[in-house]
Protein backbone atom coordinates (compact mmCIF):
# COMPACT_ATOMS: atom_id res chain seq x y z
CA UNK A 1 0.00 0.00 0.00
CA UNK A 2 1.61 3.25 -1.08
CA UNK A 3 1.14 6.33 1.14
CA UNK A 4 -1.17 9.04 -0.15
CA UNK A 5 -1.53 12.71 0.65
CA UNK A 6 -2.87 13.36 4.12
CA UNK A 7 -6.50 14.28 4.49
CA UNK A 8 -6.75 17.19 6.98
CA UNK A 9 -10.23 16.22 8.17
CA UNK A 10 -8.81 12.98 9.60
CA UNK A 11 -5.64 14.47 11.16
CA UNK A 12 -6.92 14.71 14.73
CA UNK A 13 -3.51 14.26 16.38
CA UNK A 14 -0.16 14.61 14.64
CA UNK A 15 2.90 12.79 16.00
CA UNK A 16 6.16 13.04 14.06
CA UNK A 17 7.02 9.50 15.23
CA UNK A 18 3.72 7.74 15.98
CA UNK A 19 4.27 4.50 17.91
CA UNK A 20 1.60 2.60 15.96
CA UNK A 21 2.70 -0.79 14.57
CA UNK A 22 -0.61 -2.11 13.26
CA UNK A 23 -4.01 -0.69 12.33
CA UNK A 24 -7.13 -2.80 11.79
CA UNK A 25 -10.30 -1.55 10.08
CA UNK A 26 -13.26 -3.92 9.92
CA UNK A 27 -17.00 -4.18 9.40
CA UNK A 28 -19.30 -6.91 10.60
CA UNK A 29 -22.45 -8.11 8.83
CA UNK A 30 -25.19 -10.49 9.86
CA UNK A 31 -24.12 -14.12 10.10
CA UNK A 32 -23.67 -15.96 6.80
CA UNK A 33 -24.02 -12.82 4.66
CA UNK A 34 -21.08 -13.66 2.38
CA UNK A 35 -21.50 -16.90 0.42
CA UNK A 36 -19.23 -18.95 -1.83
CA UNK A 37 -20.06 -17.00 -5.01
CA UNK A 38 -19.15 -13.71 -3.34
CA UNK A 39 -15.92 -15.21 -1.99
CA UNK A 40 -14.97 -16.16 -5.53
CA UNK A 41 -15.79 -12.79 -7.09
CA UNK A 42 -13.97 -10.84 -4.37
CA UNK A 43 -10.91 -13.09 -4.49
CA UNK A 44 -10.69 -12.79 -8.26
CA UNK A 45 -10.82 -8.98 -8.15
CA UNK A 46 -7.98 -8.57 -5.63
CA UNK A 47 -5.73 -11.40 -6.83
CA UNK A 48 -3.24 -9.11 -8.58
CA UNK A 49 -2.99 -6.80 -5.55
CA UNK A 50 -2.87 -9.45 -2.84
CA UNK A 51 -1.50 -12.65 -4.37
CA UNK A 52 -0.78 -14.66 -1.21
CA UNK A 53 -3.71 -16.70 0.14
CA UNK A 54 -4.08 -18.69 3.36
CA UNK A 55 -7.01 -20.29 5.17
CA UNK A 56 -7.53 -19.60 8.89
CA UNK A 57 -10.12 -20.45 11.59
CA UNK A 58 -13.12 -18.14 11.84
CA UNK A 59 -12.94 -15.08 14.08
CA UNK A 60 -15.88 -14.94 16.56
CA UNK A 61 -18.49 -12.23 16.15
CA UNK A 62 -18.09 -9.14 18.33
CA UNK A 63 -21.08 -7.74 20.20
CA UNK A 64 -21.53 -4.59 22.26
CA UNK A 65 -24.49 -4.92 24.65
CA UNK A 66 -25.67 -2.53 27.36
CA UNK A 67 -27.76 -2.85 30.49
CA UNK A 68 -26.32 -6.26 31.33
CA UNK A 69 -23.73 -7.37 33.89
CA UNK A 70 -20.17 -7.58 32.61
CA UNK A 71 -19.40 -11.15 31.55
CA UNK A 72 -16.25 -12.72 33.02
CA UNK A 73 -13.29 -13.12 30.63
CA UNK A 74 -13.50 -16.23 28.52
CA UNK A 75 -11.90 -17.88 25.53
CA UNK A 76 -14.29 -18.64 22.70
CA UNK A 77 -13.47 -21.48 20.34
CA UNK A 78 -15.21 -21.44 16.96
CA UNK A 79 -15.54 -24.89 15.43
CA UNK A 80 -16.03 -24.98 11.68
CA UNK A 81 -18.48 -27.49 10.31
CA UNK A 82 -17.68 -29.45 7.16
CA UNK A 83 -19.68 -27.01 5.02
CA UNK A 84 -18.68 -23.76 6.75
CA UNK A 85 -16.79 -21.21 4.68
CA UNK A 86 -13.39 -20.38 6.22
CA UNK A 87 -11.66 -17.10 6.94
CA UNK A 88 -9.44 -16.36 3.94
CA UNK A 89 -6.42 -14.07 4.32
CA UNK A 90 -5.29 -12.18 1.21
CA UNK A 91 -1.77 -10.82 1.73
CA UNK A 92 0.54 -8.52 -0.20
CA UNK A 93 3.98 -9.78 -1.23
CA UNK A 94 5.69 -7.55 1.35
CA UNK A 95 3.29 -8.62 4.12
CA UNK A 96 2.29 -5.04 4.96
CA UNK A 97 -1.32 -5.26 3.75
CA UNK A 98 -3.63 -8.06 4.82
CA UNK A 99 -7.30 -8.39 3.88
CA UNK A 100 -9.45 -10.97 5.66
CA UNK A 101 -12.83 -12.24 4.54
CA UNK A 102 -15.26 -14.57 6.29
CA UNK A 103 -19.05 -15.05 6.08
CA UNK A 104 -19.86 -12.09 8.34
CA UNK A 105 -16.75 -9.91 8.31
CA UNK A 106 -14.35 -7.87 6.14
CA UNK A 107 -11.05 -6.73 7.68
CA UNK A 108 -8.09 -4.66 6.50
CA UNK A 109 -4.82 -4.90 8.45
CA UNK A 110 -1.90 -2.53 7.90
CA UNK A 111 1.19 -4.05 9.53
CA UNK A 112 4.16 -1.74 9.79
CA UNK A 113 6.11 -4.23 11.89
CA UNK A 114 6.42 -6.55 8.89
CA UNK A 115 8.75 -4.24 6.96
CA UNK A 116 9.37 -1.14 9.07
CA UNK A 117 7.02 0.79 6.75
CA UNK A 118 5.98 4.28 7.80
CA UNK A 119 2.41 4.63 9.03
CA UNK A 120 0.44 5.95 6.01
CA UNK A 121 -2.12 7.67 8.28
CA UNK A 122 -5.79 6.93 8.68
CA UNK A 123 -6.92 8.85 5.60
CA UNK A 124 -4.99 6.51 3.28
CA UNK A 125 -6.15 3.37 5.11
CA UNK A 126 -9.74 4.63 5.14
CA UNK A 127 -9.65 5.19 1.36
CA UNK A 128 -8.30 1.69 0.77
CA UNK A 129 -10.86 0.07 3.07
CA UNK A 130 -13.73 1.90 1.39
CA UNK A 131 -12.55 0.58 -1.99
CA UNK A 132 -12.58 -2.96 -0.61
CA UNK A 133 -15.98 -2.54 1.02
CA UNK A 134 -17.51 -1.13 -2.18
CA UNK A 135 -16.15 -4.11 -4.14
CA UNK A 136 -17.59 -6.53 -1.63
CA UNK A 137 -21.03 -4.89 -1.46
CA UNK A 138 -21.21 -4.77 -5.26
CA UNK A 139 -20.55 -8.51 -5.37
CA UNK A 140 -23.26 -9.01 -2.75
CA UNK A 141 -25.68 -6.83 -4.74
CA UNK A 142 -24.99 -8.83 -7.91
CA UNK A 143 -25.80 -12.02 -6.02
CA UNK A 144 -28.99 -10.54 -4.56
CA UNK A 145 -27.63 -10.61 -0.99
CA UNK A 146 -28.67 -8.01 1.58
CA UNK A 147 -25.66 -6.60 3.42
CA UNK A 148 -26.42 -4.07 6.18
CA UNK A 149 -23.33 -3.34 8.27
CA UNK A 150 -24.01 -4.07 11.95
CA UNK A 151 -20.71 -3.04 13.52
CA UNK A 152 -17.61 -1.06 12.52
CA UNK A 153 -14.29 -1.54 14.27
CA UNK A 154 -11.04 0.43 14.48
CA UNK A 155 -8.02 -1.00 16.34
CA UNK A 156 -4.57 0.52 16.86
CA UNK A 157 -1.70 -1.59 18.20
CA UNK A 158 1.05 0.48 19.84
CA UNK A 159 4.24 -1.20 21.13
CA UNK A 160 5.68 1.40 23.49
CA UNK A 161 9.24 1.50 24.76
CA UNK A 162 9.92 4.06 27.49
CA UNK A 163 12.88 6.28 26.52
CA UNK A 164 15.82 5.83 28.85
CA UNK A 165 14.28 2.66 30.29
CA UNK A 166 15.44 -0.92 29.89
CA UNK A 167 18.03 -1.77 27.24
CA UNK A 168 19.01 -4.97 25.48
CA UNK A 169 21.32 -5.71 28.45
CA UNK A 170 18.29 -5.72 30.77
CA UNK A 171 16.50 -8.78 29.37
CA UNK A 172 14.66 -10.44 32.23
CA UNK A 173 14.58 -7.19 34.22
CA UNK A 174 11.43 -5.33 35.20
CA UNK A 175 9.31 -3.29 32.83
CA UNK A 176 9.31 0.52 33.13
CA UNK A 177 6.82 2.11 35.50
CA UNK A 178 3.51 2.11 33.63
CA UNK A 179 2.74 5.53 35.13
CA UNK A 180 5.47 6.94 32.89
CA UNK A 181 3.35 5.96 29.88
CA UNK A 182 -0.31 5.93 31.00
CA UNK A 183 -1.42 9.00 32.92
CA UNK A 184 -4.32 7.22 34.64
CA UNK A 185 -1.84 5.14 36.70
CA UNK A 186 -0.15 6.56 39.81
CA UNK A 187 3.57 6.39 40.54
CA UNK A 188 4.77 4.38 43.54
CA UNK A 189 4.75 6.57 46.71
CA UNK A 190 8.20 7.33 48.14
CA UNK A 191 7.37 5.68 51.47
CA UNK A 192 5.69 2.58 50.01
CA UNK A 193 6.60 -0.86 51.34
CA UNK A 194 6.41 -2.59 47.96
CA UNK A 195 9.13 -1.92 45.38
CA UNK A 196 8.34 -0.97 41.80
CA UNK A 197 6.10 -3.53 40.13
CA UNK A 198 7.84 -6.00 37.84
CA UNK A 199 5.19 -5.27 35.22
CA UNK A 200 1.52 -4.36 35.05
CA UNK A 201 -1.67 -4.94 33.07
CA UNK A 202 -4.55 -2.57 32.53
CA UNK A 203 -7.97 -2.92 30.94
CA UNK A 204 -10.66 -0.27 30.71
CA UNK A 205 -13.60 0.62 28.50
CA UNK A 206 -15.70 3.66 27.76
CA UNK A 207 -19.18 4.01 26.27
CA UNK A 208 -19.47 5.92 23.00
CA UNK A 209 -22.72 7.94 23.09
CA UNK A 210 -25.40 7.65 20.43
CA UNK A 211 -24.91 11.30 19.53
CA UNK A 212 -21.50 10.41 18.08
CA UNK A 213 -23.25 8.74 15.11
CA UNK A 214 -26.10 11.25 15.01
CA UNK A 215 -28.78 9.24 16.82
CA UNK A 216 -30.40 9.13 20.25
CA UNK A 217 -30.97 6.30 22.67
CA UNK A 218 -28.55 3.61 23.88
CA UNK A 219 -24.80 4.05 23.39
CA UNK A 220 -23.45 3.58 19.88
CA UNK A 221 -20.53 1.43 21.01
CA UNK A 222 -17.43 1.22 23.19
CA UNK A 223 -13.76 2.08 23.29
CA UNK A 224 -11.63 -0.70 24.76
CA UNK A 225 -8.14 -0.19 26.24
CA UNK A 226 -5.74 -3.07 26.84
CA UNK A 227 -2.20 -2.63 28.19
CA UNK A 228 0.00 -5.71 28.38
CA UNK A 229 3.72 -6.23 29.10
CA UNK A 230 5.73 -7.67 26.22
CA UNK A 231 9.25 -7.97 24.84
CA UNK A 232 10.48 -6.06 21.82
CA UNK A 233 11.43 -8.52 19.05
CA UNK A 234 14.68 -6.65 18.34
CA UNK A 235 16.80 -7.18 21.44
CA UNK A 236 13.84 -8.53 23.47
CA UNK A 237 13.75 -5.48 25.70
CA UNK A 238 10.71 -4.87 27.95
CA UNK A 239 7.91 -2.84 26.36
CA UNK A 240 4.19 -2.34 26.80
CA UNK A 241 1.58 -3.12 24.15
CA UNK A 242 -1.06 -0.40 24.34
CA UNK A 243 -4.04 -1.42 22.23
CA UNK A 244 -7.14 0.70 21.67
CA UNK A 245 -10.18 -0.73 19.86
CA UNK A 246 -13.42 1.12 19.11
CA UNK A 247 -16.54 -0.80 18.13
CA UNK A 248 -19.32 1.39 16.79
CA UNK A 249 -22.81 0.48 15.59
CA UNK A 250 -23.65 2.59 12.50
CA UNK A 251 -26.86 4.61 12.32
CA UNK A 252 -27.69 2.64 9.15
CA UNK A 253 -26.35 -0.28 7.16
CA UNK A 254 -25.01 1.50 4.06
CA UNK A 255 -21.37 1.89 3.07
CA UNK A 256 -21.47 5.62 3.87
CA UNK A 257 -22.94 4.99 7.34
CA UNK A 258 -20.34 2.29 7.95
CA UNK A 259 -17.55 4.70 7.01
CA UNK A 260 -19.03 7.34 9.31
CA UNK A 261 -18.97 4.80 12.15
CA UNK A 262 -15.33 4.00 11.34
CA UNK A 263 -14.53 7.72 11.51
CA UNK A 264 -16.15 7.92 14.94
CA UNK A 265 -14.15 4.90 16.06
CA UNK A 266 -10.94 6.48 14.75
CA UNK A 267 -11.70 9.70 16.59
CA UNK A 268 -12.20 7.89 19.89
CA UNK A 269 -9.08 5.76 19.43
CA UNK A 270 -6.76 8.62 18.45
CA UNK A 271 -8.01 11.28 20.85
CA UNK A 272 -8.34 8.63 23.55
CA UNK A 273 -4.72 7.60 23.05
CA UNK A 274 -3.56 11.21 23.40
CA UNK A 275 -5.77 11.69 26.46
CA UNK A 276 -4.45 8.53 28.17
CA UNK A 277 -0.71 8.96 27.55
CA UNK A 278 1.71 11.22 29.38
CA UNK A 279 3.13 14.51 28.15
CA UNK A 280 6.64 13.05 28.38
CA UNK A 281 5.65 10.40 25.84
CA UNK A 282 4.03 13.07 23.65
CA UNK A 283 7.36 14.88 23.56
CA UNK A 284 9.20 11.65 22.73
CA UNK A 285 6.80 10.92 19.86
CA UNK A 286 7.04 14.49 18.55
CA UNK A 287 3.52 15.80 19.14
CA UNK A 288 2.88 18.73 16.83
CA UNK A 289 0.53 21.29 18.32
Amino acid sequence: MSPTAREPQHELVDFARPPVAEVVLAVQFAAETIDLEVYGRFASEIRAELPRRTRQPLVPRNEETFGQPVAPPSIEVVLEGPTDLPRIMFESDDGVELVQLQPHRLTLNWRGTMSGADYPRYGALRKRFRQLLVRLTKALDDEGQKHPVELAEVTYVNPIEYPGGATSDDVGQTHPDLANIINRVKHRPDNAFLPEAEDAKLEARWRIPAAAVGTTGPPAGRLHLSVMPALKPQGRTPIYLVNLAARVMPSGGSVDRAMKALDVGHEWVVLGFKDLTTTDMHTYWGLRQ
